[in-house]
């Protein structure tokens, strides 16, 4: 499978919202409603779209096989110390194929080479171990665990936070 990450475009928001609109993808992802509706998901793809112009932010779709498959972000710039944060999702159908971890190996080289970041980090919540191993196999280090950081479905669970360095 060949995966490829490219910049957004406002095509992507269909492709993109039927994938994020399954109940098992969109608990292991924060701020989403459920259904998400596909304005909402316009206005995620033109804000990542806005991102490249301002540096805020750099979005982009991910492909497998020419098909989308996910999209992945570098994001909450702190560029005094040339670091962004990294976030991604793929839809369930392509889960377990390596898809995620080529997507983030590549931002990964475009941020330390093209942006010239010195950092880039992450977190996942402890009830999703697969985003956690996905970042691992991508290069990724884990760095700590905040102990009964988040509340979620009426229980504190912890965050593992994840970083690599140039």
């Amino acid at each position: 499978m060949i995966v490829k990450i490219r910049k957004p475009k406002l095509s992507d928001a269909k492709p993109l919202q039927e994938l994020i609109n399954d109940k098992t993808v969109l608990k292991q992802i924060s701020g989403y409603p459920y259904p998400c509706p596909l304005s909402r998901m316009k206005k995620d793809v033109r804000d990542g779209i806005k991102g490249w112009e301002t540096g805020k932010s750099y979005s982009f779709t991910i492909l497998a096989d020419n098909e989308t498959a996910g999209s992945i972000i570098l994001e909450n710039p702190n560029k005094d110390n040339g670091c962004y944060d990294l976030g991604f999702f793929v839809g369930r159908k392509f889960w377990n194929k390596g898809i995620a971890t080529e997507a983030i190996r590549q931002i990964i080289k475009f941020g330390f080479k093209d942006l010239k970041l010195y950092r880039i980090q992450a977190d996942n919540d402890s009830d999703n171990p697969a985003s956690g191993k996905t970042m691992k196999k991508a290069g990724l280090k884990l760095e700590g665990i905040r102990k009964k950081y988040l509340k979620k479905n009426n229980k504190y669970i912890d965050l593992q936070f994840w970083g690599i360095t140039k």
